[in-house]
């Protein structure tokens, strides 16, 4: 595995010049995002942050700009508020010890140990998705790896493969064995280093390991998404923390319940009560979008709405065109499209000249 690690390792950033600051922003940011993704966005980061310290120091909303379109903005928030502890718990230092990793905010199981391993040489091996299909094949474990006993089964048995020195690459070259060769489907058999001892291989049952269990259905929302345009500026309103997209900046919404054309207009109503305002007028249709989150299959309907009054405290406008300083998710990004589609307005009809009469006397 070493040597196929050190044959086909993929030169990414947090690889150069590693440290155990870049191991924390790459394994926050890899988790449920792939590879590919990630990079520019760790490049990013790292070059605004470049350590601990300055992380920690830095407020939530100079941070969420730089991970706007990476989603999942839990893991940014985890991540400053982790940068934080460490400095003020620990000496700024990141701990080694799984363990202790766990107590830091947004590290499970599998991160604490990825960190361990990667930027201490703790001989723990970090179980992911590719991790846990190259283990289950290699085994040939017939119970669905998404069961928690399972993966700690997993876990347990891939354990006794660590070698006693290079831990932490060790670690890696089961992530990259998983990425590119151990792969969900057609998995590349013949480049595997692991083929001659794989019991999925020799009973010909690569393509049926690893069991998952059935994917719950995503639930369907349909919402209404409404554009107050002042002056080339839209506004956008802060999501709360907790919520879905929490602490980036949308259009404000609201659920259409109901399937008429006035359920959407109770919606369009409702966005705007929501942010403080009251409608003036019929709200003119831009269009649609869909958008799928991990648990949710998002359909919203744009609208540009004339309103009035003055927007809440949680609500400012900014450029439409060029929004700067402030987290937008793709889905935003997507409802913003429509809005800068908007149709030119027409010319305003002539009023028809009236006709003079003369003066009588």
């Amino acid at each position: 595995m070493l040597a196929f690690y050190d044959r086909h390792r993929r030169p990414l950033p947090w690889r150069k010049d590693p440290s155990p600051y870049r191991t924390l922003v790459s394994e926050l940011m890899l988790q449920q995002t792939g590879v590919a993704t990630v990079v520019p966005y760790f490049e990013r980061f790292v070059r605004r942050f470049p350590d601990l310290g300055a992380l920690a120091a830095a407020e939530e909303d100079e941070i969420l700009p730089l991970w706007s379109g990476l989603g999942y903005y839990a893991r940014a928030r985890n991540l400053h508020r982790a940068a934080r502890a460490v400095v003020a718990d620990h000496r700024g230092e990141l701990p080694s010890d799984p363990l202790v990793l766990r107590g830091l905010p947004g590290l499970g199981p599998y991160t604490a140990a990825a960190i361990a391993a990667i930027a201490f040489e703790r001989p723990v091996l970090p179980v992911d998705g590719n991790v846990a299909r190259v283990l289950a094949r290699f085994f040939g474990v017939e119970e669905s790896i998404d069961r928690p006993a399972a993966r700690a089964a997993l876990g347990t048995r891939g354990q006794s493969l660590v070698p006693a020195r290079r831990a932490g690459d060790f670690a890696q070259a089961m992530m990259e064995l998983g990425a590119l060769v151990c792969l969900p489907r057609a998995p590349r058999c013949t480049a595997c280093p692991l083929a001659p001892g794989c019991r999925a291989r020799a009973t010909g049952r690569q393509e049926d390991l690893p069991v998952r269990d059935p994917k719950a259905r995503k639930v369907v929302v349909a919402l209404a998404c409404v554009a107050v345009l002042r002056q080339g500026r839209v506004l956008l309103e802060r999501r709360p923390a907790g919520t879905l997209l929490g602490g980036t900046w949308t259009l404000p919404a609201a659920p259409v319940e109901g399937m008429d054309g006035a359920a959407q207009s109770r919606a369009v109503a409702s966005a705007l009560f929501s942010v403080g305002l009251l409608p003036a007028g019929p709200a003119v249709p831009l269009g649609s979008i869909r958008h799928i989150f991990t648990h949710r299959d998002v359909t919203a309907s744009v609208s540009l709405a004339p309103s009035r009054g003055r927007p809440s405290p949680q609500a400012r406008f900014v450029e439409l065109e060029r929004p700067q300083g402030i987290a937008l998710s793709t889905f935003t990004r997507k409802t913003l499209a429509l809005v800068e589609k908007k149709p030119a307005p027409g010319p305003r009809p002539q009023r028809r000249a009236r006709m003079r009469l003369p003066s009588t006397t």
